[in-house]
């Protein structure tokens, strides 16, 4: 499901879909989060924005994005946030997992905005 690129799609002697997440995490999102209106989506890097986006305009919620710079693997140098956040409360998408420390220097970004 959301395969990082879809060029991946290429590299298999089989059929392969690319099934999206967005209609799955706007369900999830909508059944768990009672006051999810009033939140934000934010995107934690710039190959996640259109995912993010589409969440956010089916939503009808606002958009912003964590644009990150890295000088080395698992290290990001500086963040920097690229929209207006004036809900009180965001919900933070990624697209993939390995340490979760951009997720957590993410977070402190948007506390100190």
């Amino acid at each position: 499901m959301d395969l990082h690129a879809s060029q991946i799609q290429g590299f298999f002697d089989i059929p392969v879909d690319n099934p999206f997440a967005e209609p799955a995490v706007i369900e999830w999102i909508k059944t768990n989060i009672p006051e999810w209106k009033d939140y934000c989506i934010v995107s934690l890097d710039a190959e996640g924005a259109k995912s993010v986006t589409t969440i956010a305009d089916q939503l009808n919620v606002d958009f912003a994005l964590i644009h990150k710079e890295r000088k080395r693997a698992n290290e990001v140098d500086r963040m920097v946030l690229v929209g207006d956040i004036s809900q009180p409360v965001a919900i933070l998408v990624d697209d993939e997992a390995d340490t979760r420390g951009t997720i957590c220097t993410a977070a402190d970004k948007l506390i100190e905005a």
